[in-house]
């Protein structure tokens, strides 16, 4: 296979790294040694170096472009801190997700079972395999596997949302919207997908912030997003597209959307926008090494102006 790499040691990998012009200023070799065998491993640190060019031609011809080791630790400790609060932010639009669909089913008159047994319907024969294969895997849990056996087969919606898991919720909610003929509901469901995917990355601890070159994105911002976008002050238009155009982005700024428009709760809102704040801090903290990376420089500055604009922290 023309892509196997062999395994490199601590020191080779430092090595490839000087080969490719990452500088050892900041942070010595004997420092980046002990950062790669105690704190981070050498793929997933690199993966960093997708934010930063190289040069073209001349006797540096493929080597990185103003990259030092301590940039891409920085970076990697941004991007945790911002996982960090991804996950009990869709944790919160979880439940808040929740809480909207039992609201909906009470204003309706629904029994509660019926709604379950028509959702379950409406999938086709695979879609239904893959249910029932979540169901199964879920019998012999022990913090949900008690209410499988209770209702097992005749679900009502307030059980059945607690052995779901986020995707499955993603798909009744889109369900309940077209049940309920309720538009603002299907918009929040395009919008719940786009977070679904930064949910389960950061879950799975996947880097963030190591691709974020503008034109990746495979869809148009939700004109929802969009619109609370184009209302913050000072926000510049060609600003806005050229980094809401970037996929990694667009999912951040989402699920910070949906945050701000589904979890009802002040004192969690309150919460978060300390956590989010604190991060950007992080992100400022130093500044200096992104002055000469113009994608990198935007996209602190973008993300301060959603998190400051949505998210008044004192």
């Amino acid at each position: 296979m023309d892509n196997v790499k062999p395994i490199l040691t601590v020191d080779e990998q430092i090595q490839h790294l000087k080969d490719k012009g990452v500088r050892f200023e900041i942070m010595d070799e004997d420092s980046a040694r002990d950062y790669l065998i105690k704190h981070n491993n050498y793929f997933k640190l690199t993966s960093y170096r997708k934010n930063y060019g190289k040069h073209h031609d001349g006797e540096n011809k493929g080597k990185y472009i103003d990259l030092d080791f301590a940039y891409l630790v920085d970076i990697a400790v941004i991007d945790m801190q911002l996982r960090y609060m991804i996950v009990p932010m869709a944790l919160d639009i979880e439940h808040h997700t929740k809480l909207q669909i039992l609201r909906k089913v009470e204003e309706a008159s629904e029994d509660g079972y019926q709604i379950v047994q028509d959702y379950i319907d409406s999938l086709s024969e695979q879609q239904k395999s893959v249910y029932e294969g979540e169901i199964n895997r879920n019998r012999g849990n022990i913090y949900c596997g008690d209410i499988i056996s209770k209702y097992d087969g005749n679900y009502p919606i307030w059980a059945f949302l607690e052995i779901i898991p986020f995707g499955r919720l993603v798909s009744l909610y889109s369900f309940c919207a077209d049940r309920f003929a309720d538009k603002e509901m299907k918009n929040n469901f395009y919008r719940l997908l786009t977070c679904k995917e930064i949910r389960n990355a950061s879950a799975h601890s996947n880097c963030i912030l190591n691709d974020l070159k503008a034109r990746t994105a495979s869809h148009d911002t939700n004109a929802g997003v969009t619109k609370a976008l184009m209302n913050i002050k000072g926000m510049n238009t060609n600003f806005r597209k050229n980094r809401m155009s970037n996929d990694r982005v667009q999912q951040i700024v989402t699920l910070l959307y949906m945050q701000k428009e589904i979890v009802s709760s002040s004192g969690v809102h309150t919460k978060e926008a300390k956590g989010l704040h604190e991060v950007m801090d992080r992100a400022y903290k130093n500044k200096d090494y992104y002055k000469n990376n113009p994608m990198l420089k935007s996209t602190f500055d973008f993300l301060k102006m959603v998190v400051d604009s949505w998210f008044a922290h004192e």
